[in-house]
């Protein structure tokens, strides 16, 4: 299917897109089928489903699918193309819900509905030792697949969103400046010994990993996959799963089997420059969105505080010099 044939504008709407989507899946063009919203969508406090519309198709005998239908100002931040790719190898691996459908110049993903049985992660969850290993084991199992379309790190992340905030006028705190530089030495230091790019999932928000009462884990949203250090993968994890250090040295010893002072320090590193990354990301949006109803800036504002505390922290030029 074309890009053509299912257009992004916004004049096309949500439920023509669905329709033209289910055209082309096998055994579902000719289903009556009802349409429903699969999630909240919201961009605050935790950015669920933000970049799309999520759908629920059920047909008849209540069979269902995902679809998700991505904003057409996500292309601003996202590429469409590496996030289906992500998606689809990960269905494939049995890491993710299985991909029917991924068409990135229509922006329309249609997926396995991880529903009976499954539920989404929330911080509390991620308090069980046993539950945070077999998520980030499948976070690791992701990174052992072939390489991704695209290889762009949280830094280069970063420059790029801090670039279009400028460019478009957003509505940035007056120490951005500080923050971006603080993190442009975080850069210049990690980059002589960053690990080798692998795929990696991207994004450490805990609502993007689904549990299954078995104790099966699936990541969803590959909209942050790309090529890179996987330390930057744990780093997302940990500043999000962990409010404080102490807690975070203990995931990457359970993880890593003994404690490396340099590689954590890279992995808290990039934790910081994770909420730098969605805190543009959040200015970026709200500046190029016409969805002016949905707190983009809010949730920018919260990822900016944590970024300003992890770079205001005494420690943060130790780490500097220790990775």
């Amino acid at each position: 299917m074309t890009g053509e044939e299912m257009d992004l504008s916004e004049e096309t709407s949500d439920d023509a897109r669905v329709a033209a989507a289910l055209a082309v899946v096998p055994g579902w063009a000719d289903r009556p089928v009802t349409v429903e919203a699969a999630i909240p969508v919201l961009a605050s406090p935790s950015w669920r489903g933000a970049d799309a519309v999520p759908q629920r198709v059920r047909d008849a005998a209540g069979e269902t699918l995902f679809v998700k239908l991505m904003a057409p100002d996500g292309r601003a931040t996202i590429d469409f193309s590496c996030a289906f790719a992500a998606a689809k190898a990960a269905g494939e691996a049995g890491l993710g819900p299985r991909v029917h459908l991924a068409d990135a110049d229509a922006g329309v993903l249609v997926m396995e509905d991880l529903a009976d049985g499954w539920r989404t992660a929330t911080l509390e969850a991620m308090y069980d030792a046993d539950t945070r290993d077999r998520v980030l084991e499948t976070r690791r199992a992701f990174q052992a697949l072939p390489a991704l379309p695209r290889t762009e790190g949280v830094f280069a992340e970063i420059e790029r969103f801090y670039a279009g905030c400028l460019e478009n006028d957003a509505a940035i705190p007056s120490d951005t400046e500080w923050m971006v530089n603080s993190l442009r030495l975080a850069a210049e230091a990690i980059a002589p010994v960053a690990g080798a790019p692998v795929p990696i999932h991207g994004d450490g928000n805990v609502s993007n990993i689904m549990l299954h009462e078995s104790g099966d884990v699936r990541l969803v949203d590959f909209d942050r996959a790309t090529n890179a250090d996987p330390l930057e993968d744990l780093g997302s994890f940990l500043i999000e799963a962990h409010a404080f250090e102490p807690e975070a040295r203990d995931t990457f010893v359970r993880l890593t089997g003994g404690f490396d002072e340099a590689a954590f320090n890279r992995a808290w590193l990039y934790g910081i420059a994770d909420d730098l990354r969605w805190g543009l990301l959040g200015c970026l949006t709200a500046a190029v969105s016409p969805r002016k109803t949905m707190e983009f800036h809010k949730f920018a504002s919260w990822r900016l505080v944590r970024c300003r505390m992890g770079v205001r922290e005494p420690r943060f030029a130790e780490r500097l010099r220790r990775v």
